[in-house]
């Protein structure tokens, strides 16, 4: 337990790790905001490498088409 001042009024406030509820929950939710952010990333990243994808399957389907009838 750490004393915590609120109010003006000290209490003894039970901790894990050193951190109250209160500060577990700020902690949470920047780990929340953090979490959003890469998977807002991890989202853009599949997206480029699907068209990039995209665009070998097209060249591949040309080039066979190419061979085939003589493009």
């Amino acid at each position: 337990k750490l004393p915590r001042i609120i109010n003006g009024i000290s209490y003894d406030t039970p901790t894990v790790d050193g951190m109250d509820r209160c500060q577990i929950n700020t902690r949470l939710h920047y780990i929340n905001v953090e979490m959003d952010k890469l998977k807002a990333k991890q989202a853009a990243l599949i997206s480029a490498r699907d068209e990039l994808d995209r665009h070998v399957m097209m060249q591949e389907i040309d080039d066979l088409a190419n061979e085939m009838f003589g493009g």
